[in-house]
């Protein structure tokens, strides 16, 4: 029997906060590694000050996600698929040459979604696709989030129209159909992180501070 109060996994140990490092660190931050560092940052932001290769953007990106784990809703482990709206969400005054993000319908990855991104006054487009309601780890399992669906929702959405740099980015857990993606909209498809969370450090070059 599946326990009422579990929750689902979000994938926060997927994040790999190593790699958004900057590289040359010598120490001068008083901490003896980067592993140090990464560990006293899950204790204190205030670590973030210490660091002198982090750019404003970049340190507030891993505020961020910290922000993010005590602000997202707790999402409950689905046992059924729970549709929500499908379609374009603009946020920010997207410009022809904003992100365009690809996800599903499912409304617990939409609450997660827009919680993150309430996060930046970063430009995005977002197209929910119809997965039939499943979480995009389901939606893979299951085949409702596709090329063809995808380049549906696009066509619907008049993005081909808005959006000059036709470059997407679909979650982490799509990877295996990143190609088919390419071929069947023409669009350069580059796959994100796994963990909607590691968004702003994925995106910390412009992840702007509210």
């Amino acid at each position: 029997m599946i326990n009422p109060l579990a929750t689902a996994d979000l994938y926060l140990d997927k994040i790999d906060f190593m790699k958004y490092l900057p590289e040359g660190c010598s120490g001068e931050c008083g901490y003896s590694s980067c592993k140090e560092f990464l560990d006293a940052l899950q204790k204190d932001n205030r670590a973030l000050d210490e660091c002198i290769f982090l750019k404003r953007n970049h340190a507030y990106a891993f505020e961020a996600v910290g922000m993010i784990k005590d602000l997202w809703p707790q999402v409950p482990l689905l046992t059924h698929p729970r549709p929500g709206p499908t379609g374009l969400v603009e946020l920010n005054q997207p410009d022809a040459q904003s992100m365009v993000l690809i996800t599903g319908n499912n409304k617990f990855t939409q609450d997660v979604l827009l919680t993150v991104l309430g996060t930046t006054l970063c430009p995005f487009y977002v197209v929910f696709t119809d997965t039939d309601g499943n979480t995009i780890d389901m939606a893979m399992i299951y085949k409702t989030f596709t090329a063809a669906r995808i380049t549906r929702a696009i066509q619907i959405s008049g993005l081909g129209e808005k959006n000059l740099t036709k470059l997407m980015v679909i979650p982490g857990l799509a990877a295996e159909i990143q190609e088919d993606i390419r071929k069947e909209t023409g669009w350069t498809v580059r796959v994100g992180p796994e963990c909607a969370a590691e968004l702003p450090l994925y995106f910390s070059e412009i992840w702007i501070p509210p």
